[in-house]
């Protein structure tokens, strides 16, 4: 029979055999190895030959279908033959594989969940696989997911994603449906603070993360929100306190261990840094978020090499990981290798050719190798793609501004950029007594 996964296909023989194609030898390796775990039933020794559809996406099909073969054992599922399965039974599997911390068979569940029929479990599919999504930094694909959830926990993650990339009127409009569909709920009150607080509305922020506290005084999400307020409104003392209460609270919050360890490097505490974020890995092994934190506290202390180890660990996880292809391509970049970079992030464009951010390197890279003519045609690529990003238009003005006849671009370039909050652009604006979109009457 053939199994697809990731545009990708495999042929099961008899004997309990897989047929690929494309593997080097230490892939096999791994491939062999992880299918050692078996119920004592079954055990599959051996892979061998076959045709994949797309050569790109080969190591990230292999390890599916490798979790797939073993999670059919780990999870009580003899049958590896490809029966039709419920929505209702493909959900219980999805859960029980991440209970075990199995998150790649667990996401391959829910989406074969998320495609079979009946069932009401539906929304929970969505819901979680929607949160894997999130903690891997898909947040666009978490997002699509996230709307199929109408609770108010689905609610909430929908405006972190939101804020992740920077839409905050949306993050904002939605964790005030969370709140009003749960007023009680740590995660909807959480996220109206952090919500608040990236509006710079800090004693709002304040105010919604003291209910968050209140509806649960021993919730680990909102000391961490909490810590991320008091961050943004200065008090790093203070954040400290919080992030590090609630890793007390749970050992396992990666988030307070990333917010910690990037304030850590914000303070030239690099060695602390890199000592609780390896901490944080050891009790949530394979998260990429913290493997990210990692690798920016080595680029801080210096350690390019370590940091690039941290990265292509993540891309051992996943090989088409978007965000950490990117943030290869700007190591190579501050190394002053600017093909390289390039080269990086036009991977990116090849896995996702909307990808605004690798635009936007591309510019940074070809502005900083000299190729200004270059770099404007991408930064325009990037806003083209999403008009979210002030930091773009901001690098668009100051190109603008060393052209001759470049002052209208520039001055609209800047307008865009202060009318996403950028207080450099709005600086520059009333300087020369101009204004912008959606400017108060006060900022001239």
């Amino acid at each position: 029979m053939i199994f697809r996964i990731n545009n990708c296909a495999a042929t099961f023989l008899e004997g309990g055999f897989l047929h690929v194609q494309g593997l080097s030898r230490s892939l096999m390796e791994r491939l062999e190895t992880q299918h050692t775990i078996f119920s004592g039933r079954r055990r599959y020794k051996r892979v061998i030959i076959a045709v994949f559809m797309n050569r790109n996406k080969i190591k990230r099909a292999l390890f599916a279908i490798a979790a797939c073969l073993c999670g059919n054992v780990l999870c009580g599922q003899t049958d590896v033959t490809g029966a039709e399965d419920s929505c209702n039974a493909l959900t219980a599997r999805a859960l029980k594989a991440e209970r075990q911390g199995l998150t790649e068979l667990a996401e391959g569940y829910y989406r074969r969940a998320l495609s079979a029929p009946g069932g009401d479990t539906a929304t929970v599919a969505a819901l979680h696989l929607g949160l894997l999504l999130e903690q891997k930094e898909y947040y666009t694909q978490a997002l699509g997911l996230l709307n199929r959830c109408p609770m108010a926990e689905g609610l909430a993650h929908q405006a972190y994603c939101l804020l992740q990339l920077n839409l905050v009127d949306s993050a904002a409009h939605c964790a005030a449906r969370a709140v009003e569909q749960d007023s009680a709920s740590p995660t909807a009150l959480s996220m109206m603070a952090y919500a608040e607080s990236e509006r710079d509305h800090h004693i709002n922020a304040i105010a919604w993360a003291n209910r968050a506290l209140a509806a649960d005084p021993r919730s680990a999400l909102g000391e961490n929100v909490m810590g991320y307020v008091q961050y943004r409104k200065g008090n790093h003392s203070e954040a400290m306190r919080h992030f590090k209460k609630a890793i007390k609270l749970d050992s396992t919050m990666s988030n307070a261990y990333f917010n910690l360890g990037m304030l850590y490097c914000l303070r030239n505490s690099h060695d602390m840094a890199i000592k609780l974020l390896k901490e944080g890995l050891r009790r949530t092994p394979r998260n990429i978020r913290l493997y990210t934190a990692l690798a920016h506290a080595y680029r801080e202390r210096g350690d390019l090499p370590k940091a690039l180890q941290c990265y292509n660990q993540i891309l051992e996880y996943d090989s088409l990981h978007t965000p950490t292809l990117n943030r290869i391509g700007t190591l190579y970049c501050q190394q002053g290798h600017f093909e390289q970079a390039i080269a990086f992030h036009r991977r990116v464009l090849a896995i996702n050719p909307n990808d605004a951010a690798a635009y936007k390197y591309i510019g940074k890279a070809y502005t900083e190798w000299g190729k200004h003519d270059k770099a404007i045609q991408s930064f325009i690529r990037s806003t083209n793609i999403s008009t979210n990003d002030p930091e773009t238009y901001m690098y668009l003005a100051e190109l603008y501004g060393q052209q001759k006849k470049g002052e209208r671009k520039q001055q609209s370039a800047y307008r865009k950029a202060a009318r996403l909050g950028n207080k450099e652009a709005q600086a520059w604006l009333v300087k020369r007594g101009l204004t912008w979109p959606g400017a108060q009457s006060g900022s001239r």
